[in-house]
């Protein structure tokens, strides 16, 4: 049984591995590019709801607009003195969120960004 090995000249062999690594940058380049695109429009989706709660919005009208997002999600508290509703982004960690406080009669006291 004979066997065959492909023997390749190493100046061949580092033009295929430089090829090889500009590949693997082009994919990580726009892997970083597609993953900044969706990170911002989180933040946006966070920031612009978070600007619509002004202080006496109803928690139903706050829960029907929570319920249009797409990048982000919510949770709410239910706390001694009234509700807290808090929205943020896995994108961001969890970093950048929406803090609703509503009074015990269900309207806004205040939404903060940060």
């Amino acid at each position: 049984m004979e066997r065959y090995v492909l023997w390749i000249h190493p100046l061949m062999n580092s033009k295929i591995m430089l090829k090889l690594k500009l590949i693997a940058a082009a994919i990580s380049i726009l892997g970083l590019l597609i993953f900044g695109f969706f990170a911002n429009e989180a933040r946006k989706e966070v920031y612009y709801l978070c600007g619509n709660f002004s202080k006496g919005t109803s928690y139903a009208s706050v829960i029907r607009q929570l319920n249009t997002i797409n990048l982000s999600e919510y949770k709410v508290e239910n706390l001694p003195q009234g509700k807290r509703i808090i929205q943020s982004s896995a994108l961001h960690f969890h970093l950048l969120s929406c803090n609703i406080e509503f009074n015990p009669q269900e309207k806004v006291v205040s939404a903060l960004y940060g």
